[in-house]
């Protein structure tokens, strides 16, 4: 009889697990804690554990339970199964109803902001980057687009009308930009939507810094005060596996009136970037033109 009540005891203990474990899964919690090629095994996981769990619970016991000379009663003890469930899965249940899924300040400034985003683990190294390895997608320049590699080049081609020299030129065109900005994501407002990550990479990067100089940037983030009422930070937590190795991304924000925004809260900030030297580095603030409670994206975390 002890035996048996100490099989439900753990098989309730597993099943208690798994059913968190996919709780945390099917309701999107899990999104705010780890990485999204990790989160499927969280499925995994907590589908073994509940299979695991019923079949601890329903296997019938044993009734030899001393083999080899050695007695093995302790391990059929109800207290301490009962002992396990309280120790594991009680405290797993409470963090579980009670957690905010969610970085407070004071969580923020113990683990330290990174402004240098190539510090980052992982972080491709842009620190030293020449124009001939310019970090932009060679799609984002163009370079796929050959419809009309197999054409002719004007001066070939005998079809083309002649120009005197006078008519070419009269009305001279002036030199058109790369393109590359039309690749720039928008909003719908039609500025360029980027993640501060995106900012804080052309720090270091030229061509992203040229690039983003003059737009209109839209940016979403968590709102923490800066040292004044005109200065705040817009802060975005990156993780590489989960939330215990989470760091809080920094992008310094310029405003012309104060504003009231609750801490920690979501906010989308309008503005245009200016990047200055900072020492080795330029170091880039977003100088807003209107800041705006808004929704946390898909993802609050960044990857």
């Amino acid at each position: 009889m002890r035996a048996r009540a100490s099989d439900f005891v753990n098989g309730v203990t597993l099943v208690g697990v798994g059913v968190v474990l996919l709780v945390f899964f099917f309701t999107g919690r899990i999104d705010q804690y780890l990485h999204p090629q990790f989160r499927p095994w969280i499925l995994v996981a907590g589908v073994i554990f509940c299979i695991m769990g019923v079949v601890y619970a329903g296997a019938k016991s044993t009734v030899q339970c001393c083999t080899g000379g050695e007695c093995v009663h302790h391990a059929n003890n109800p207290f301490r199964s009962l002992l396990t469930f309280f120790v594991l899965f009680i405290p797993l249940v409470a963090g579980t109803v009670f957690s905010k899924d969610s970085f407070d300040h004071n969580a923020v400034l113990n683990r330290g902001f990174v402004n240098d985003i190539t510090r980052l683990p992982g972080a491709p190294s842009v620190s030293k980057t020449t124009s001939d390895q310019a970090i932009i997608p060679p799609e984002m320049l163009g370079v796929d687009i050959d419809e009309t590699a197999s054409q002719p080049l004007p001066q070939d081609d005998p079809n083309r009308p002649v120009s005197s020299p006078q008519s070419a030129d009269a009305n001279p065109t002036p030199a058109s930009d790369d393109g590359s900005a039309q690749y720039l994501p928008k909003s719908a407002d039609g500025n360029v939507a980027l993640d501060v990550t995106d900012l804080l990479y052309a720090e270091s990067e030229e061509s992203l810094r040229k690039m983003f100089t003059g737009k209109m940037i839209e940016v979403i983030g968590q709102y923490l005060l800066g040292a004044d009422t005109k200065h705040f930070k817009l802060v975005r937590m990156f993780i590489v596996c989960c939330a215990a190795d989470a760091r809080p991304l920094v992008l310094p924000v310029e405003v012309s009136t104060p504003i009231n925004a609750s801490d920690m809260g979501w906010v989308k900030v309008t503005g245009t970037p200016a990047f200055s030297p900072n020492g080795e580095r330029m170091h880039v603030v977003l100088k807003a033109t209107k800041v705006e409670p808004a929704d946390p994206p898909a993802d609050a975390m960044l990857y």
